[in-house]
């Protein structure tokens, strides 16, 4: 008996020194880009939104796209565009301050040009948007400014419908007001700029997600 747990002890080791039993890494950043620092506490969130509608999903999958759609972008556009971004931030205050719920936001951005109400689900919702808006407690209220890597949104909630069978197919009636430092087809234009150069500024990847990073952006060579 006492032979077969040593065995074991020992085959144990003999896989973990081969990488069959992976040890958890304690490594808390993910993704270290021309200075700026990502964490995993960074995409956590967006990972939580994933797992409630796609439990089907790999992680990461989920840290992937929570990084190209959200993470990412936005924490170059917060260096590159700080004073336009803290502007267009007061603004979007200043309506939250005088519209306490979505009748009020609706009349209140009548002069603010951009800004559309649709239907939206959890897929096509941005990121922000999809994770405020998705609580049937919030139906008939005004977001706090949503932070978006082109600027802000405040959101006003007019209703929301759960479908009795997929939660793919729940949406919301939902008005977007932005406050946004560049139009979507700018700042992605932009963003294209950005990624050309900075695909070779990585640092540093986490080891677990070296196959989890955007196409454009090539992993530091190991020394």
């Amino acid at each position: 008996m006492q032979a077969s747990v040593a065995a074991g002890v020992a085959l144990a080791a003999v896989l973990a020194a081969c990488g069959g039993e992976p040890a958890a890494s304690a490594e808390t950043r993910l993704l270290v880009l021309d200075g700026i620092e990502i964490t995993l506490a960074d995409v956590a969130p967006y990972v939580t939104f994933y797992d409630g509608y796609l439990p089907e999903g790999g992680r990461k999958s989920k840290v992937l796209r929570a990084l190209e759609d959200q993470v990412l972008p936005l924490r170059l556009a917060q260096r590159a565009f700080a004073p336009q971004r803290a502007a267009q931030r007061q603004l979007a205050e200043a309506i939250c301050s005088v519209a306490t719920n979505a009748i009020e936001l609706e009349q209140q951005s009548q002069q603010v040009r951009d800004k559309r109400r649709a239907n939206l689900t959890r897929g096509t919702a941005l990121l922000p948007v999809g994770m405020w808006a998705f609580d049937p407690t919030r139906v008939g209220a005004v977001s706090p400014p949503l932070e978006l890597p082109h600027g802000w949104f405040v959101v006003g909630l007019f209703d929301l419908k759960e479908s009795t069978g997929l939660v793919l197919d729940d949406y919301v009636d939902a008005l977007q007001v932005g406050f946004v430092t560049h139009t979507r087809i700018e700042f992605d234009a932009w963003y294209r700029e950005q990624q050309v150069l900075l695909a070779d500024k990585a640092t540093f990847v986490h080891p677990d997600y070296e196959h989890a990073l955007p196409s454009w952006l090539r992993p530091p060579k190991r020394p």
